[in-house]
């Protein structure tokens, strides 16, 4: 049985395939399995993946239909055997020594997950590097107790971590199939469950930013903007199962109102979008103190259109006022500066 397992979504990136294929055979450690999700790839994906899984034992090739990125995560949940679970995006890759940098603190400081730092590189054209290079930036250092601030500061993406199976499987986390923006779901959803992580402050996973890249694609997608509030029911409905409202509801409603400003920001009907909100969040309701989102419940809308305040000029690049902080908008992607 594989100590950790490394899960693949894989469509169409015949161009940058072999490089991360190559960086995970060349690991230091070699006790691992590597579940290569074909997801309906049309170019010459499927080749280079045959080819590499006649060459080694531990590549496992699993074709099927196109179905998304959570689904085809899933996927390689399912079949997974390793004690840990690691997550890669077949046009990045990793540096030699990952798994045995994690694996030190995984199985000797007693922790439930290992995050650590993103090294961004890419085509210099496209304008959101620096901004992505903030928002990867560890803002923690060491074994931490989990609480709600140290999950609204750590970026939801899961190929910058490694967890362990035992909790996924026990409290049944997944990706949100059909929905964009289903890496805040599986983050929220294991780090409630996790009592501590490592912060490994090491730049141990190589991010590529590129025109066909999933996260640049899924930017222009306004249409399906809104999934923002929908894996946010998904957030909610995992902590009223494992009845975490008390320990996170705040943290949460942050997290909720971070959501607006980043749908009100992107969306071509402002109103339309407050008002799925506002059919949402009926379903939510965690006492907070959070003026937008009381104006949200009492269908305010004319406060909430003034609050959105996102000129065309402003999407390109602004800085707002939050009740948690402040969000710095660079091309319709937004970070979050500071916190109360």
């Amino acid at each position: 049985m594989p100590l950790i397992s490394i899960i693949i979504p894989i469509y169409n990136t015949e161009k940058y395939l072999r490089k991360c294929l190559d960086s995970l055979r060349n690991q230091m450690i070699s006790d691992i399995e590597i579940l290569c999700v074909n997801d309906g790839s049309t170019d010459g994906s499927p080749l280079i993946l045959k080819e590499y899984a006649e060459k080694d034992s531990r590549i496992v090739v699993i074709d099927r239909e196109n179905q998304g990125q959570a689904t085809a995560r899933n996927a390689g949940l399912q079949i997974s055997r390793g004690k840990y679970i690691s997550f890669v995006d077949s046009d990045d890759w990793v540096e030699p020594s990952l798994y045995e940098r994690a694996l030190y603190f995984l199985e000797n400081e007693n922790t439930a997950l290992v995050i650590f730092d993103v090294n961004v590189c890419g085509d210099s054209a496209i304008n959101s590097n620096r901004s992505m290079e903030k928002y990867f930036r560890m803002r923690f250092r060491g074994n931490l107790k989990i609480n709600g601030d140290t999950i609204l500061k750590s970026a939801v993406s899961p190929w910058n971590k490694i967890y362990r199976r035992d909790v996924i499987s026990k409290c049944q986390i997944s990706f949100a199939e059909g929905l964009l923006y289903e890496d805040n779901a599986f983050h929220w959803n294991y780090m409630m469950q996790a009592e501590n992580a490592f912060f490994l402050k090491e730049k141990l996973y190589n991010y590529r930013i590129h025109e066909d890249s999933i996260m640049h694609k899924t930017k222009s997608k306004l249409s399906q903007v809104e999934d923002h509030f929908f894996v946010c029911l998904e957030i909610f409905n995992h902590m009223k199962k494992y009845n975490l409202l008390e320990k996170y509801g705040q943290a949460f409603s942050y997290f909720f109102e971070h959501c607006l400003g980043v749908v009100f920001a992107n969306t071509n009907d402002p109103l339309k979008s407050a008002k799925i909100a506002h059919n949402v969040w009926f379903q939510i309701r965690i006492p907070n103190s959070i003026s937008v989102i009381h104006a949200l419940e009492d269908e305010n809308y004319d406060y909430l259109m003034k609050w959105i305040g996102y000129s065309p000029t402003e999407k390109v690049f602004s800085l707002k006022k939050r009740s948690q902080g402040k969000i710095l908008t660079i091309f319709g992607f937004q970070i979050p500066i500071s916190r109360m």
